[in-house]
């Protein structure tokens, strides 16, 4: 039996109230404002540059403290960010004056969002210095707030959400390991419900309590890839047939889920990223797909789509676990960051070896940091060894290539330990 975290009055209030998402949204749009002003002075420098990303605020903010918490609110809540995301306040205040035209196919299709990734990863981040240059970043935030609004102009719904954004994309697929989950309290209700107004084209762009722009029946959302926790349809619902619950971790990979190949692409880029070697996403992740896709040639596409479903664990914990290792890398930095939140006198000060970033007293740190990693990949092994044995994701695959399929998850594992 479920707990519907909905029954605890201040949740159940906080999701039923008016100014939920909203006033969240606006305090976070507040957020980057300020983001950008304490970066968009900061440009290049070629004597503080190997500095200033870590003793810039609004720079370690972005990746060193909420990049991090942002990953772990998803694989333990799914979409909770997307709810209070400014971008989606701004597409859809957009959406409601803009032209309501219907998404063309090229979004539709969902390579965008990979193209838009990987801009980031090698245009933005690698040539431009997305992380290490302030204004790149402030810079890449009006970018995207921009593109939020102008997509809201054009298209109906909520498309920079649904079709751009590569934060919720990488959100979707950890979403699917949370032990929290948004449905139907009971799906029959439905087909007696004359108004449907959680679905129906006359609230779709009401500023709260609207229905879903997400693209989802939600009578039938089947599990968090999409479902961005907005809570418009328990507000649009007469009888509130709504609930958020706690449910066991990975819940969803024991569902019929599917990968179209665009978030294979998706995927591919946030695994090359994650373990830092474009070599390992060959030999630990193609090359194993190879040999299971040889061995199931009668069922390929079960295998191609199983294999890619199974990364998803592992690219999680590791993309964790790379993110915090920059907030322990970066834990006596903090001080620094609000005394000189610009950033250019301390790196100044750094780069003049005037002043020395003390790191000593951080073995119990690294510590516990190295425990949890060993604990992490231990559960997401267990768990994807209990995915290909028990899933309907497998069914169609024999032992042999289950066999495969585990010892695959096992290399993969390996290659965050082993480097190419």
């Amino acid at each position: 039996m479920t707990m519907d975290l909905l029954g605890i009055k201040p949740l159940g209030i906080i999701a039923r109230s008016r100014l939920f998402p909203i006033v969240p949204q606006f305090i976070m749009l507040s957020v980057y404002a300020t983001l950008f002003i304490g970066s968009v002075g900061v440009g290049y420098d070629s004597k503080i540059a190997p500095y200033i990303a870590n003793m810039n605020l609004a720079n370690q903010l972005v990746w060193n403290i909420w990049w991090p918490v942002t990953l772990v609110v998803a694989v333990i809540a799914g979409h909770l960010w997307c709810a209070v995301c400014p971008l989606e306040l701004v597409n859809s205040l957009a959406s409601r004056v803009g032209l309501k035209r219907k998404v063309p196919g090229f979004l539709r299709s969902g390579w965008v969002v990979p193209l838009f990734y990987a801009f980031i990863l090698f245009g933005a981040g690698k040539y431009l210095g997305l992380r290490e240059v302030p204004r790149t970043l402030a810079i890449y935030l009006a970018t995207v707030v921009s593109l939020a609004f102008i997509s809201g102009l054009i298209w109906e719904k909520r498309s920079f959400c649904s079709y751009i954004c590569p934060l919720g994309s990488i959100i979707g697929m950890y979403s699917y390991i949370a032990g929290m989950e948004w449905r139907v309290k009971d799906p029959k209700f439905f087909d007696k419900c004359k108004t449907k107004d959680c679905l129906t084209k006359r609230k779709r762009y009401k500023l709260t309590g609207h229905s879903c722009t997400s693209n989802l029946f939600p009578a039938k959302i089947h599990d968090n890839r999409h479902c961005l926790l907005c809570t418009h349809c328990l507000k649009a619902c007469p009888d509130s047939n709504f609930s958020f619950a706690l449910r066991l971790p990975f819940a969803d990979f024991f569902k019929k889920i599917k990968l179209i190949p665009a978030e294979m692409g998706m995927l591919m880029l946030i695994i090359g990223f994650v373990n830092n070697s474009w070599h390992a996403l060959v030999v630990f992740t193609l090359i194993p797909l190879f040999f299971c896709l040889l061995v199931s040639r009668k069922s390929p596409g079960p295998m191609l789509n199983a294999f890619m479903i199974l990364l998803i664990p592992t690219t999680a914990a590791a993309h964790m676990l790379h993110a915090f290792r920059g907030i322990i890398w970066n834990w006596p930095v903090y001080k620094y960051n609000f005394i000189d939140p610009l950033g250019v006198r301390t790196a100044t000060m750094l780069a003049d070896k005037t002043l020395v970033i003390d790191r000593s007293g951080m073995g119990a740190a690294w510590k516990l940091l190295g425990n949890t990693t060993g604990l992490l990949y231990g559960v997401v092994f267990a768990a994807s060894v209990a995915i290909i044995m028990k899933s309907p994701l497998t069914e169609e695959i024999d032992w042999k290539g289950k066999v495969l399929l585990v010892l695959s998850v096992a290399l993969y594992i390996a290659s965050f330990y082993f480097k190419v």
